[in-house]
């Protein structure tokens, strides 16, 4: 069995608020949207320093460009070490990004939660170092049904102990039309054989055949929240002339002393 049975109790996308957060963190709520968490001038300054980045790209079909690093990528199969001695170079190349940006969404979208949740917020950490948190990503073309949940993704690290998972996405630049985020409420829940790797990436659409959804937009300038224990996937769409569907985000995650940490 991959997927449970439905978990949240309404509808609709909510504002960020200590209550709304713990039952977001709960698979209580579907969304939690800040509207407004940046002016138009600071998306427009983000837009044009993420351009002028470090920018790679995944080796999926759908082509997907990103600034940063992803723990998901050392998750079983090599060393933490690997992991830990690779994130100063990406925490170098999110620094160039932002010390030509008008402000830093990162440490803006921890002060937010830390200003609504009663335990500390920040980037995750662990005797090996810092985790490396605010992926950059560019994903006109849509990505593919897939989960994330640090307990079977990464069971080794220290994000593994986590209770609840969310990933936030500040959207600096929107699509002409399409790029909507479909959240499944079929909380994954796979079973996992002793030394098994469980596909979390490219699921196949019957894992969430019949669930509830939630379909939100992304809008310039706004944070969204959702649970990614859900499995979830973003439509392609078509950018704006010499545009994309920038965004910069991260999983947040509740440790079991009620403090949230932040990585990518």
């Amino acid at each position: 069995m991959a997927a449970t049975a439905p978990t949240w109790t309404t509808e609709g996308e909510h504002l960020l608020t200590q209550e709304n957060l713990r039952l977001l963190l709960d698979n209580r709520i579907s969304v939690i949207r800040i509207p407004g968490f940046a002016t138009s001038a600071e998306c427009t300054s983000f837009t044009e320093a993420a351009r002028a980045g470090n920018i790679k790209y995944y080796s999926v079909a759908k082509r997907i460009g990103y600034i940063g690093m992803a723990q998901y990528e050392y998750r079983w199969d090599r060393p933490k070490e690997d992991f830990f001695a690779a994130v100063p170079d990406a925490q170098c190349d999110l620094r160039d990004v932002i010390a030509r940006c008008s402000f830093d969404p990162l440490q803006r979208l921890i002060d937010r939660l830390q200003a609504v949740w009663p335990n500390p917020v920040g980037v995750a950490r662990e005797a090996l170092g810092a985790y490396y948190a605010g992926i950059i990503r560019f994903a006109s073309e849509g990505v593919d049904l897939h989960v994330d949940w640090a307990p079977v993704n990464a069971p080794h690290y220290a994000i593994g102990h986590i209770d609840g998972q969310l990933g936030w996405n500040f959207f600096a630049e929107e699509l002409a039309s399409g790029g909507e985020t479909t959240v499944h409420n079929a909380p994954w829940d796979p079973q996992v054989a002793a030394g098994e790797i469980p596909k979390s990436y490219g699921l196949e659409p019957e894992l969430v055949e019949g669930s509830p959804k939630a379909v939100y937009k992304a809008s310039a300038g706004d944070v969204v929240l959702f649970n990614t224990r859900n499995p979830h996937e973003i439509v392609g769409g078509t950018p704006k002339p010499g545009g994309s569907r920038i965004s910069i985000g991260s999983f947040v995650g509740r440790m079991p002393d009620g403090e949230l940490v932040l990585w990518s």
